[in-house]
């Protein structure tokens, strides 16, 4: 009998602490905690948290020091709709509905905090907002967020006409008072046909859209990243969409008129029909310290849990590249074997016919005038560079139709909304309209381009070009039957994906080079191919911020090609891309004549004695450390510590590359053990000094400084 009574008394004492923890809304012992005071809805991790007012108003904290500090300053909802015509801000919370539960999903285990609230609407209407935060796990830094809005009691004649999400006003000065408010860097993932740096410091006067779709009649060709990060020394803040396909998103980020920095995320839904519910584009609020490139990488890693997940790059993808584009469309096969031997003798291995092999951009078939015998003549061509140990890649432009195929398959072709083919022009004089990524027979055509081109003309892979490729229009043709005018934009990434999967599946280390063109990448293609490009930079800086964004997105290990020496070119491109992780490339010629014309101009190609021995002698760098095999450390922030400063781990060893105009001072030396290194100039092999740890060098040098950390009693690296 008594131990019956111990037994329930047992069991009333765990129901009852069961119950305190549920009524606490404690978390368990990763710290994911939600607690309530007065009329703020508080939701944390140990390193993010949410701040919830009863209009659904948020603010963003990070925990430095032991103190949650945040830059966001008080402001209307960050998430809204806008209903015929009216912006639906003023919600009210239900107190009594907020639900705190335990989840577990792809993104692991966690804690979902969800919140109803209330707003007036138009027409008499109530409109109800839904929103669940979502803390992790695996991704303590990050909420993630999902809204769904309802029309509570039906109302007729509603449309949506957009929607806001994560509309935040940041102020600088918040986390340190000697700031002014808008003192950021930012990474923006817009694309433009300018080509202004992917990372950039905040002025007063600063103002983007960050349009992700195509907007054609401005020449802008659209894709890129659905992300802003914005940070400065002390803290950063990222948000971004999580959703599964390309959307038609704005971020716009500005300074307005009283100084703050607004950021947000913007959806044009043109007046979508609002009968019952309807849900946002889920989202992702993050935090972190250092620079931009932490908190893509935490957006990576969300998304790899979405499906994303980045390729592994084979082993010719990391090789140097020669390219044939030096002798532009018009080249011969005599010119292109005659570069056989020299390359060779550089050491390069891999090679890449470019534009030209063709008579129109989009119908692939061989020109007879450079290959005479047609697609037996394209093998020989091939099998040239194979039987001199080279491997070949071969150029296309996806989703367009020459003049060939559009007029053989016309139901193929994107329409506007004016019932329009939609035209792009390539090198000036080709019309070539745009494929439809959405018809099933555009796909398939992909699928069987590869079974040619890889399969039977026995290429080695594919350089995927033009900064058309990432993004269409909306295609309104009817007999497409789309369920919306945007299944164009969001099938494009399928195109790349059946192109990639049918190439590796008949060679498994074939390369596949996708290069947008100065272009922001589309982050829903990289996936799908294992040699992201820097895409005709304008800048060595340029070269070298495009080099740490793609390790960020696509891994620290990714093989990142840094395109063309020639393009833009100073002697400074050499170590720009290998100080960085990346790959080397050229389109240099051997006879100065050869070099054509409207390129000269731009890219002068001819191999010169004075570029024969930089190729000399950076080739021989690259190849002996390999660095863009390494691992890329975040040690440095890229926009504050100075001078400029990457790092690389490689074989065990700390790699390290300094780039400024004329640097004179000390550098430290972080990543280290507390042990003794020598600090060891690689590019010149001098040494520089000896050091303990993180420790520094008073140091000057011009240009860019590469040098490697070795343990002083271990020579052999």
């Amino acid at each position: 009998m008594n131990l019956t009574i111990n037994n329930l008394k047992r069991f009333l004492i765990i129901l009852f602490l069961g119950f305190s923890i549920l009524f606490s809304c404690t978390s368990d012992k990763k710290g994911i905690v939600f607690e309530k005071d007065k009329n703020i809805h508080s939701f944390k991790s140990d390193k993010i948290k949410l701040e919830i007012d009863d209009s659904t108003g948020i603010k963003i904290f990070r925990k430095i020091e032991g103190k949650w500090l945040t830059m966001t300053s008080k402001s209307d909802t960050p998430h809204y709709i806008v209903v015929n015509d009216e912006e639906i801000k003023q919600f009210v919370v239900n107190d009594e509905k907020v639900e705190f539960s335990e989840i577990e999903n792809n993104y692991g285990i966690g804690k979902r905090l969800t919140i109803f609230a209330n707003a007036d609407g138009p027409l008499k209407s109530i409109i109800e907002k839904r929103m669940s935060i979502d803390i992790y796990e695996k991704f303590p830094e990050a909420a993630i967020i999902n809204i769904t809005y309802q029309n509570v009691n039906s109302t007729d004649n509603l449309t949506i006409d957009k929607e806001v999400n994560n509309k935040f006003i940041l102020d600088a000065s918040l986390i340190n008072n000697s700031y002014n408010k808008h003192d950021f860097w930012i990474l923006q993932g817009g694309s433009y046909k300018e080509r202004p740096d992917w990372i950039l410091p905040v002025t007063e006067n600063f103002s983007f859209e960050n349009y992700q779709g195509q907007q054609f009649e401005k020449g802008e060709m659209g894709g890129g990243l659905p992300v802003l990060d914005v940070w400065n020394k002390e803290s950063g803040i990222l948000i971004g969409s999580l959703r599964e396909k390309p959307t038609l998103l704005s971020l716009p980020a500005k300074v307005n008129k009283k100084n703050y920095f607004e950021i947000g995320i913007e959806y044009i839904r043109d007046s979508l029909e609002f009968k019952d519910t309807y849900k946002t584009i889920p989202m992702v609020i993050a935090v972190h310290n250092g620079d931009y490139y932490n908190g893509l990488r935490t957006y990576s890693e969300i998304m790899a849990q979405n499906g994303f997940k980045m390729p592994k790059p084979v082993d010719d993808a990391y090789e140097p590249i020669w390219c044939g584009w030096g002798f532009g469309p018009n080249f011969t096969q005599e010119q292109m074997f005659e570069m056989i031997p020299i390359i060779k003798n550089f050491g390069f291995k891999v090679a890449t016919v470019d534009a030209g092999w063709f008579y129109y951009n989009g119908d692939y078939e061989p020109r007879d005038d450079t290959f005479p015998l047609g697609e037996k003549g394209m093998k020989n061509f091939v099998k040239k560079f194979h039987d001199n140990g080279l491997k070949i890649k071969i150029w296309i432009t996806t989703g367009i139709a020459g003049e060939k195929l559009a007029a053989d398959h016309p139901e193929w072709l994107l329409i506007n909304k004016d019932g329009e083919t939609v035209n792009t022009m390539f090198m000036g004089v080709q019309k070539t309209p745009f494929l439809c990524p959405a018809v099933k027979e555009v796909q398939h055509y992909y699928r069987q381009m590869a079974r040619k081109f890889i399969g039977e003309w026995d290429y080695d892979g594919f350089k995927v070009d033009q900064e058309l490729i990432n993004s269409v229009g909306k295609c309104y043709a009817k007999e497409h039957k789309h369920k919306s005018p945007e299944e164009s934009v969001e099938a494009l990434p399928e195109i790349y994906k059946i192109l990639y999967e049918e190439t590796i599946l008949l060679k498994p280390d074939a390369i596949l080079e996708v290069c947008p063109c100065g272009m922001f990448p589309s982050f829903y293609k990289m996936p799908f191919y294992n040699q992201p490009v820097s895409s005709d930079f304008n800048t060595t800086w340029q070269i070298r911020h495009r080099g740490k964004t793609i390790k960020a997105l696509m891994g620290s290990t990714a093989a990142f090609y840094g395109d063309h020496i020639e393009r833009k070119y100073t002697p400074e491109n050499f170590p720009s891309m290998i100080g960085v992780g990346g790959i080397p490339g050229t389109m240099f010629v051997s006879r100065e004549e050869d070099n054509v014309d409207f390129l000269r101009v731009k890219y002068p190609g001819f191999l010169s004695s004075e570029r024969k021995n930089l190729f000399t002698k950076w080739l021989k760098i690259y190849n002996d450390y390999t660095l863009s095999k390494g691992e890329y450390l975040n040690l440095y922030d890229i926009a504050y510590d100075k001078p400029e400063a990457h790092s690389i781990l490689k074989d065990g060893v700390l790699h390290y590359a300094f780039y400024a105009d004329d640097w004179n001072g000390n550098i430290e030396f972080r990543g280290l053990k507390e042990k003794t290194y020598e600090i060891i100039d690689y590019e010149n092999n001098k040494k520089l000094g000896e050091i303990i740890g993180n420790g520094k060098l008073n140091i000057n040098f011009k240009g860019h400084l590469l040098v490697k950390a070795i343990l002083k009693n271990n020579k052999s690296n």
